[in-house]
């Protein structure tokens, strides 16, 4: 009888550490639960915030280059306008002065150049604009005016992007073309766009290449990555000394 009596002593004993072990590992994986569900709460809470401070920069971001384009339209290109009509009747006058010649020539493409600029800051006409028309266009510019061999190449069918994200591969796109034209002594630059695996922008000439190392004094070079990033890309430069320069500018995937 003792020996029975033990026997269910011990087995309650067991039963009850058991069940013990068996509640203080539920309050650990609840309490567990509970702090990865906070986590996840401050997350989101962090997400909803970025975005939103993301989505007013960009707002912000666009009425400054809307006001810029506005102001470059209707002021500094009306001012180009009548200085280029005033050196054109003193070079009416006086055609054979070279002064003003050159004067005039000088206004007349700083005229244009105001006035692309200004059609171009303007993020309403980059929703119907696409990037490779864009890029198209100054290509045929660029080509006419330096002779820079610059050839725009499209591979598959390219994704729709965000009129701020074709904006800023343009403008991107210009920094590249502006290095290429004053620094590299390149003969040829290209420019492909590719849609797999991800949409990518590749600008790849053959100059004389630099040490990458030097990005970070290389003017407007320097800004490109930063610039990328906030446009959901990134950037990178393959280059050195007599070997050419490349930029890739890789898509980076929409989290979902």
């Amino acid at each position: 009888m003792e020996g029975n009596d033990l026997f269910l002593t011990i087995v309650v004993s067991c039963l009850t550490i058991f069940l013990v072990l068996s509640l203080v590992v539920a309050l650990l994986v609840k309490s567990s639960i509970r702090q990865h569900n906070h986590q996840l709460e401050l997350a989101r809470a962090a997400l909803v915030k970025d975005q939103a401070i993301l989505r007013a920069e960009q707002h912000a971001t666009k009425e400054t280059l809307q006001q810029v384009g506005l102001e470059l339209h209707d002021n500094v290109a009306q001012l180009l306008s009548l200085a280029s009509l005033g050196l054109g009747s003193e070079l009416a006058r006086a055609p054979q002065n070279k002064v003003v010649t050159g004067a005039h020539e000088g206004v007349v493409q700083a005229l244009a150049e105001v006035r692309r600029l200004s059609h171009t800051l303007n993020v309403d006409l980059w929703k119907d604009l696409s990037i490779e028309a864009a890029i198209g266009r100054e290509a045929e510019r660029v080509r006419d005016s330096t002779g820079l061999a610059l050839t725009v190449q499209v591979e598959g069918a390219l994704p729709a992007l965000e009129p701020r994200q074709k904006m800023g591969l343009y403008r991107v796109f210009q920094e590249v073309l502006n290095n290429t034209v004053k620094h590299s002594g390149a003969s040829q630059l290209i420019v492909t766009l590719s849609a797999a695996p991800v949409f990518t922008m590749r600008m790849a000439d053959d100059g004389k290449g630099f040490d990458p190392h030097t990005i970070r004094s290389a003017g407007g070079l320097a800004n490109i990555p930063g610039r990328c990033d906030r446009m959901g890309f990134d950037a990178s430069c393959e280059t050195a000394p007599g070997k050419g320069c490349t930029w890739r500018l890789v898509q980076r995937a929409v989290p979902g």
